[in-house]
């Protein structure tokens, strides 16, 4: 009976990746102009500051992502880590077909997609040590190919950011809404980050320039909601609510886990983490991988009820 119920889960798992494969076939269909159906695939990918698309073959392009999303010095797990994370997040935006500035597939503006730098550039900011580094990146992405993280027979939404301060937030509590995959999760290993345990000082003009419900020298901050995390959800600022993600943007907090005090008229910021605290920790992720874990270890304990799979792009045709 165990090995029948195994082997039901294990057909309909491969019936789940089956769809996901074929949602793909259908997109490369649908993009002939683009893609060339039983090779690796091609896409069109806008580069928002050039304001400019180029066409790039699709593990190519994750090269030049992963070198703009996560330091190349990294361990090597961790990189593998962040390739599979970026492939899986590209794959699901192909599949939702959500059309970028000039028609183009994908975006390197990190508001509505993720980074990306192109080699000559990532030459130019690393003038020393580039062919070194950027052959770290090609080996994660090369010893990854094709690897993404499925969740009920789909690509995931594969969020990540620099820096949890020790615990990832519940997506849920940040776009309201849950995903089985995101939650939160406690995280020892990002200490090393410089971003770890921030302190801001803010005089009562700056406050005066981002604030607008603060206009007199009178500041009474007030917590009214936190998340499961101990992120800031919601405050009062003289009596005026703001949302923690509003209060972080008006202020350029490195993210919603601070705390405060009020002291000779200044508000003291102390933050911990950088970025929104969901989906994978990347300074966690080289800490994990400095203690031994490989890239799929380190995945799973970020993203939880996950599957990998391999996509073979000849078998597409």
């Amino acid at each position: 009976m165990r090995n029948l119920r195994y082997n039901r889960k294990k057909i309909i798992i491969l019936g789940l990746i089956l769809i996901c494969l074929l949602g793909l076939w259908r997109f490369m269909a649908r993009n002939e102009e683009t893609f060339e159906l039983g090779h690796e695939p091609y896409i069109s990918l806008y580069l928002h500051q050039k304001d400019e698309t180029i066409r790039i073959k699709f593990e190519e392009y994750l090269i030049g992502a992963v070198a703009a999303e996560m330091p190349a010095s990294f361990e090597m797990d961790a990189l593998k880590a962040q390739a599979v994370c970026a492939r899986t997040y590209a794959i699901k935006k192909l599949l939702e077909q959500k059309k970028f500035p000039q028609q183009a597939d994908l975006s390197d503006d990190i508001n509505s997609c993720q980074a990306y730098i192109d080699p000559a550039d990532f030459a130019k900011a690393n003038p020393k040590h580039h062919k070194e580094l950027l052959r770290r990146i090609k080996k994660a992405v090369e010893e990854t190919r094709g690897v993404i993280m499925l969740c009920n027979g789909e690509p995931i939404d594969a969020l990540y950011h620099s820096t949890c301060g020790g615990r990832t937030e519940k997506a849920g509590d940040v776009w309201l809404k849950d995903l089985p995959y995101l939650n939160s999760v406690v995280c020892d290993y990002c200490a090393q980050s410089k971003h770890y345990a921030t302190v801001q000082v803010f005089s009562t003009q700056q406050l005066k320039n981002n604030i607008a419900c603060y206009s007199t020298d009178d500041l009474e901050i007030k917590i009214i909601e936190t998340t499961a995390s101990g992120r800031v959800k919601n405050l009062l600022i003289n009596n005026v609510k703001l949302s923690g993600e509003e209060f972080r943007r008006l202020l350029n907090l490195p993210s919603n886990w601070w705390n405060f005090e009020i002291k000779k008229g200044k508000l003291i910021i102390n933050s911990r983490g950088y970025g929104h605290g969901v989906g994978m920790c990347q300074f966690g992720a080289n800490g994990m991988a400095q203690d031994g874990n490989d890239y799929k270890k380190i995945l799973r304990h970020y993203y939880g009820h996950i599957e990998f799979n391999k996509i073979s792009y000849d078998v597409l045709d």
